[in-house]
């Protein structure tokens, strides 16, 4: 568990960024809400639809936690880790309940945001520290009230990113959460890190990508491929089989899946040095292929 005052800081930004994206969403048209977003088969009305069904159903799990009750959340499928196929059965469960939800909210979808992330800004505030640690009931299995906040900060900046990007030629993740995403990323559990990494026929041993990152959470990472897995790890000094060069935005927006390799340095937001073969493989984990 983390200290009390990192859990505390959390809980104030959760607030401070639900309320910021509250009055950005007010200014968008009901056109804006019917464009195509990056989220495959999804509109932007939709991913904001996403994000209140996320809030309701993650915070009723933290509900039930602090309770003491670890029963199945209604309507989630049952994938403990180790399901064959799980990510994927997780994924379109998640992605029709967004779709069903835009539906039902209709006109109430903006409303429903700011009423819904209000529920979790209050029970957040009102958590004793001796219960942060308490257990919830995850689709994957068992996981702490604590480690929810996380991932509401990580929704919020990745899903303003995709609704802004639709209105906006240079959208930036949250400057505000980009330092804990990037603390997050080498431990990040599921996707892309639970894919096997695409056969390099062509390469023995390990393959090296290394990440020279600047900008707000920087750090320099390598993501190190062996027997079809890949994991992340601070950048040593030993040399890289490629190296890519680019800012944290778009190094997160990269993991989330919304750039390729390929696509980022088309668009002049990466620049790379080494074996240009090595990208196909990295771009075709990504999109888990």
């Amino acid at each position: 568990m983390q200290a009390t005052d990192q859990v505390s800081a959390m809980v104030n930004l959760i607030k401070s960024e639900s309320e910021r994206i509250m009055g950005y969403f007010d200014s968008l048209s009901p056109g804006d809400l019917e464009k195509p977003s990056p989220c495959e088969r999804w509109t932007v009305g939709e991913v904001i639809a996403h994000l209140v069904w996320h809030v309701e159903t993650y915070r009723g799990m933290m509900e039930r936690g602090l309770r003491d009750d670890l029963s199945p959340t209604e309507g989630l499928p049952s994938v403990p880790a180790g399901t064959p196929n799980r990510q994927v059965i997780v994924d379109e469960s998640y992605g029709q309940a967004a779709i069903d939800r835009r539906r039902t909210l209709g006109r109430d979808l903006i409303l429903s945001f700011t009423e819904e992330y209000g529920k979790l800004n209050t029970l957040l505030a009102a958590v004793v520290p001796e219960d942060w640690s308490k257990p919830c009931y995850h689709v994957a299995g068992l996981r702490s009230v604590e480690s929810f906040l996380l991932t509401y900060l990580m929704e919020l900046a990745v899903h303003e990113w995709d609704i802004r990007s639709t209105r906006e030629p240079s959208p930036i993740v949250s400057e505000e959460i980009m330092p804990l995403m990037m603390d997050r990323i080498p431990g990040k559990l599921g996707r892309p890190w639970s894919i096997t990494f695409p056969d390099m026929t062509d390469t023995a041993g390990s393959v090296v990508y290394r990440f020279n990152l600047s900008g707000v959470g920087a750090t320099d990472i390598d993501v190190v491929v062996e027997d079809n897995r890949a994991r992340a790890v601070p950048a040593k000094t030993t040399p890289a089989n490629f190296s890519i060069g680019c800012d944290t935005d778009t190094f997160v927006l990269l993991m989330y899946g919304r750039f390729s390799l390929e696509s980022a340095v088309a668009a002049g937001r990466m620049t790379t040095e080494g074996d240009e073969g090595l990208m196909t493989g990295f771009d075709q984990w990504l999109a888990g292929h």
